[in-house]
């Protein structure tokens, strides 16, 4: 074993894969869903929350790239304008929906780590109305961005 890896042939050789690091949304995640008893997005949604699972995102493997984190908020961002100008609350759900599958696709070929996954995965389960993902899940993603700019700036 050389540099904390080892050679083929070793006990415990892993087929030459990258070690994933640590991972994982918080614990809960999700759990209490987007909106506090008075209706308000919860508070931790937008900070605490959102900024352990923008660290996630750049600790597995593969590490999520400013790329291709703009171009799943971009979706997002997309969904949200179409829904302005049609006012189409179905269209904007199952838009949002659709981003699952994208992000899917990019996890299966290993572009993106499982925890981005994960987290769209729940958020587009967790959008059934306007309001969800309006009030919901797009200032929560926000958030998310904003951290990770923070966190990996260079990235």
């Amino acid at each position: 074993m050389t540099n904390g890896y080892k050679k083929h042939g070793e006990k415990g050789y892993q087929g030459g894969k990258k070690p994933e690091g640590p991972r994982g949304l918080p614990d809960g995640y999700l759990r209490e869903g987007y909106f506090s008893s008075d209706g308000h997005i919860q508070e931790e949604l937008l900070t605490i929350t959102a900024d352990a699972v923008a660290k996630s995102f750049g600790q597995g493997f593969p590490r999520l790239t400013t790329g291709q984190l703009r171009r799943f908020y971009g979706h997002v961002k997309t969904a949200e304008k179409s829904y302005q100008y049609t006012g189409d609350e179905k269209k904007l759900v199952l838009d949002i929906k659709a981003l699952a599958s994208f992000v899917a696709e990019a996890q299966g070929k290993k572009k993106v780590p499982r925890d981005f996954y994960i987290f769209i995965k729940k958020n587009t389960e967790m959008v059934k109305s306007e309001k969800d993902a309006l009030k919901g899940f797009m200032p929560h993603f926000q958030a998310v961005v904003g951290y990770f700019y923070l966190h990996y700036p260079n990235n």
